[in-house]
């Protein structure tokens, strides 16, 4: 072997650092890409729970004598349901009140922006269907709005949910 060839066995200083300026760059953008779709997965999370929250209160006031009411409080980031009586309604597994708080935790990076009910309140009657202190809403009502512009609404005749992104 030539000292030339001997030479030539390994990398040059400059060719490791290229190589780990490159790696780090890729690093980076894969964690800015996580970190931006971790607000939309915790929206998506969160549609599904409000959804199923409210297929449940629907449930219960149809399989009950006394109504339920679904709050949204906007002025503290979150909702919860309780009977007509004033107790609030236990989670379906759990003895815990069904109270979610938007803002932290699991739901750190989504909060409600608006609702169009009076008070926050969504009443269901025993029929589970939506009522409005003994009076039917008509059409198609915004129940909660999103931090992301997602919107969850409830159709009035049936209590079926859509959510439009």
């Amino acid at each position: 072997m030539s000292p030339k060839e001997e030479n030539n066995q390994g990398f040059t200083l400059i060719e490791l650092v290229i190589v780990i300026v490159i790696i780090g760059v890729m690093s980076y953008l894969g964690v800015a890409r996580f970190v931006d779709k971790e607000g939309s997965l915790q929206s998506a999370s969160l549609i599904k729970k409000i959804t199923a929250d409210v297929r449940y209160a629907r449930e219960l006031a149809a399989s009950s004598t006394l109504g339920i009411y679904f709050y949204i409080d906007v002025s503290n980031n979150k909702y919860y349901v309780k009977w007509a009586d004033g107790t609030y309604v236990k989670k379906a597994i759990g003895s815990d009140n069904l109270v979610v708080q938007l803002g932290a935790g699991h739901f750190s990076s989504v909060g409600v922006t608006s609702t169009a009910f009076t008070n926050g309140r969504l009443d269901f009657d025993t029929s589970g269907l939506p009522a409005n202190s003994g009076n039917s809403y008509s059409g198609e009502l915004n129940l909660i709005t999103l931090s992301g512009g997602e919107k969850i609404d409830i159709m009035a005749n049936t209590g079926m949910i859509k959510v439009s992104y």
